[in-house]
């Protein structure tokens, strides 16, 4: 539309009015759009604009591009070509498109642009006229689906359907209705007659008589004849179609011949029983399977739980039930990071965002010590694995406490540092104080030397002494040797605190023999027992088995009160058996379990345990029926032994 400079203002107003009638016709709601020098400067929405949007003109103002986003991303490219050619000047069609409503329906929108232009035929603004059209829409899908419907039930039904005059004339049928009465084609069919099809039970005039008193025939049965002359039983749905006044238009029928679906049916009998006892068997296979796998689930020691990307539970089993607290519905559909201490907990989303964007695995197929918290809050360290479900999105956890192996490495950490301690004190108050006395003694030696007197002949001083100083100074050699003595036996004793095994054929015998020895007083009978000789260790293997030895008479000393300890050392064909056995109050170990009231008497024994692990061997401890305690180490025998 041109402005005209020169229209009178009555004809402009009337033109206008017109324009704002029509408009209001055919629209929903519009928007003026003003244009300077090819380019939009401002859009004014009308008030309708709520009604089909759900947004009001103060927000379309507020947001220029509100106008666009609220398009359906499919169809922006038809509004921006509109726009466009509107734009350049040229001719732009209504355009269809849908838009998202502020509360979230999807709307069609026909959408009509008239444009303004000046007296040079420049583009100087445009109305959008919109029109909501999505009831439109969606009666034409509707008839769209139900013809689709009509023709596929139609053309692809094994049931024949015809569309027949009132006399019998056949107007239309599918390819199923020309096989039942062996036409040769769908041609040869339109145009015949249904009354030539039919020999019982009535003649056709009664029948249409039938169909107008009921309006419709459901399983109507009939005898028909086929284009060879042979009989057909058929089963017929009919259906009148009539007018205001009650007269037949059309009739509509779906045709099935039941000689061959009786035998069909019988088939098709045969085989569903074949198929619910496949599937039967197949079905119980599977629970079987199901049950099976799920026993295994929930009878593994270590917790299993499975998560979907976005970090939600989907399974845990009865150890992630019993490790953390939750039952199996607490947990299920909550984020995992519920299982995770802070600040764990706040970065686990990035984590699973940064793998969903990137792809890169920080913790897959990577076993890590990590710290989980219970429902309790009680924090505790586990040992983590995950690994990817077959790229599905999912992710499976295997969790195992650690707990006890942390609790055990610090004791052996205890152990050693306890046994560093009493090595210093060892040097410094045992060995330190019998190197000063020596000292003492080698002064005292060296002064009594040194006063010997002497006489010089021929150039050369000669010192005679007499049978007491002989005597005095052969009393205090005596002494400094018998003290050497000692003392280098308590630094072979204090030597197998930091190193008890060296690598030779007997030394785990002696390393041992020794421990008995040392162990043997007064109040405490102990003995090695040794009936044959023992295949050489490597040190480590032989360093774990003294080191069992050593704790197990410790326990016998401090916790069963035993007066009595015997150490066992022997050799089967491919077994290495270490045993202590003791007379003592004996330990409450259920099974040949490692059980224990006494904290620091279980770590020793979980510290056994954890040794006897180290050279692949087990360890036993039990009740004597004779009353005391056995502990047995037994290790196989390859040569390879506690290798490092």
């Amino acid at each position: 539309m041109k402005i005209e400079e020169q229209q009178p203002p009555r004809l402009l107003e009337e033109s206008e009015c017109r324009y704002r009638c029509l408009r209001a016709a055919v629209a929903d709601y519009h928007y003026h759009v003003r244009v300077e020098g090819g380019r939009v400067v401002q859009k004014i929405h009308g008030a309708n604009c709520e009604v089909v949007t759900g947004y009001t003109p103060d927000e379309f103002a507020a947001n220029p591009l509100l106008w666009i986003e609220t398009v359906s991303g499919d169809d922006r490219s038809v509004i921006e070509r509109q726009s466009a050619a509107v734009l350049l000047g040229q001719q732009a069609p209504a355009v269809e498109y849908r838009i998202r409503r502020k509360d979230g329906q999807i709307r069609w929108i026909q959408k009509t642009v008239v444009p303004y232009h000046d007296a040079q035929g420049r583009v100087i603004a445009y109305d959008s006229l919109l029109r909501d059209i999505t009831e439109g829409k969606q009666a034409q899908e509707l008839l769209r689906e139900s013809e689709e419907r009509f023709r596929l039930l139609f053309e692809d039904d094994l049931t024949g359907g015809y569309l027949a005059a009132p006399d019998g004339t056949i107007l239309l049928c599918n390819q199923a209705f020309v096989e039942i009465f062996g036409f040769s084609s769908r041609e040869e069919a339109v145009g015949s007659s249904l009354t030539d099809l039919y020999v019982a039970p009535l003649s056709w005039p009664r029948f249409i008589q039938l169909l107008s008193d009921n309006k419709t025939l459901e399983r109507y049965e009939r005898t028909g004849r086929h284009s060879d002359g042979t009989i057909r039983h058929v089963i017929e749905t009919v259906l009148g179609t009539f007018d205001a006044d009650g007269v037949l238009l059309r009739i509509k029928g779906y045709v099935f011949d039941d000689t061959t679906s009786k035998l069909a049916a019988a088939r098709m009998q045969r085989r569903n029983a074949e198929l619910e006892e496949v599937v039967s068997h197949r079905t119980q296979a599977l629970r079987e399977k199901h049950e099976h796998l799920e026993a295994i689930w929930n009878s593994a020691f270590d917790a299993i739980i499975t998560i979907d990307s976005q970090g939600r539970i989907e399974t845990a089993n009865r150890a992630a039930e019993k490790m953390f607290g939750y039952s199996n519905a607490e947990m299920i559909g909550q984020n995992v990071k519920m299982l995770m201490p802070s600040p764990f907990r706040e970065a686990h989303d990035n984590y699973l965002r940064y793998y969903r964007e990137t792809s890169r695995a920080r913790i897959l197929n990577v076993p890590r010590e990590l710290v989980a918290v219970r429902k309790d809050g009680s924090t505790f360290p586990i040992d983590l694995s995950v690994t990817q479900v077959d790229h599905s999105g999912y992710f499976t956890g295997i969790i195992r406490d650690i707990s006890e192996c942390k609790e055990l490495q610090k004791h052996v950490l205890e152990i050693a540092a306890e046994e560093k301690r009493r090595i210093g004190l060892e040097l410094h108050d045992g060995i330190g104080q019998e190197l000063t006395g020596l000292s003492l003694v080698a002064g005292t030696l060296l002064k009594l030397m040194t006063g010997v007197p002497g006489t010089e002949t021929d150039g050369q001083v000669v010192r005679q002494l007499d049978e007491v100083g002989f005597t005095r100074m052969h009393a205090i050699v005596q002494k400094l040797n018998q003290r050497l003595s000692e003392t280098n036996r308590h630094v072979q004793q204090l030597s197998h605190g930091i190193m008890p095994v060296q690598i030779d054929a007997e030394a785990l015998r002696s390393a041992l023999d020794e421990l008995a020895a040392s162990t043997n007083t007064a109040a405490v009978s102990c003995r090695f027992d040794y009936p044959g000789p023992v295949m050489p260790l490597n040190n480590t293997a032989a360093t774990h088995l003294y080191r069992i030895a050593q704790e197990a008479v410790n326990n016998a000393l401090r916790h069963s009160q035993a007066d009595d300890i015997c150490i066992s050392l022997r050799q089967n064909e491919s077994e290495i058996i270490l045993e202590v056995s003791d007379n003592g109050l004996g330990i409450d170990a259920p099974d040949g379990g490692v059980a224990t009231t006494r904290k620091n008497r279980g770590m020793g024994l979980r510290t056994m345990q954890y040794r006897a692990g180290m050279i692949g061997g087990t360890l036993h401890v039990e009740r004597r029926e004779a009353g005391g305690t056995l502990v047995r180490c037994v290790s196989l025998y390859g040569g390879e032994i506690g290798g490092e």
